[in-house]
């Protein structure tokens, strides 16, 4: 499975800065990244390249972080990803892509979408 970090920020100039900033110079790459409005505050959804150190160092900084598992496809394979798991009844909270053709898909239901997604023979990506 791929972590996904979810950090809360404020809405405010030079906070998604400080972010970018703070993981590079600790060697921390973002593989993937998506941003969601919140009123006052943003949600910074990533993957990271290095799962452990991330989230000492996030957490070093007092920052807010939550991780989770997420899915990731083929954006190639994007029509029958969806119908597959229209099909087994599982709902796509969000979804985001990234540069290398590849998709991160977070599910109401991971276990039923693993399922649905390796009876259609589509392949997961366990590594970034």
């Amino acid at each position: 499975m791929i972590k996904q970090f979810s950090v809360f920020l404020e809405n405010r100039p030079g906070r998604l800065a400080n972010l970018v900033d703070l993981l590079d110079k600790n060697g921390i790459k973002i593989m993937a990244m998506g941003i969601a409005e919140a009123g006052n505050y943003g949600i910074v959804r990533c993957v990271l390249d290095n799962d452990a150190k991330a989230l000492a160092i996030l957490k070093d900084a007092n920052t807010a972080v939550n991780v989770v598992d997420v899915i990731m496809l083929n954006l190639a394979q994007l029509e029958t990803i969806v119908t597959v798991l229209e099909k087994a009844g599982v709902n796509i909270d969000y979804a985001y892509t990234m540069n290398s053709g590849k998709i991160i898909v977070k599910v109401n239901d991971e276990e039923k979408a693993i399922k649905a997604l390796n009876s259609a023979k589509l392949e997961i990506s366990s590594k970034i």
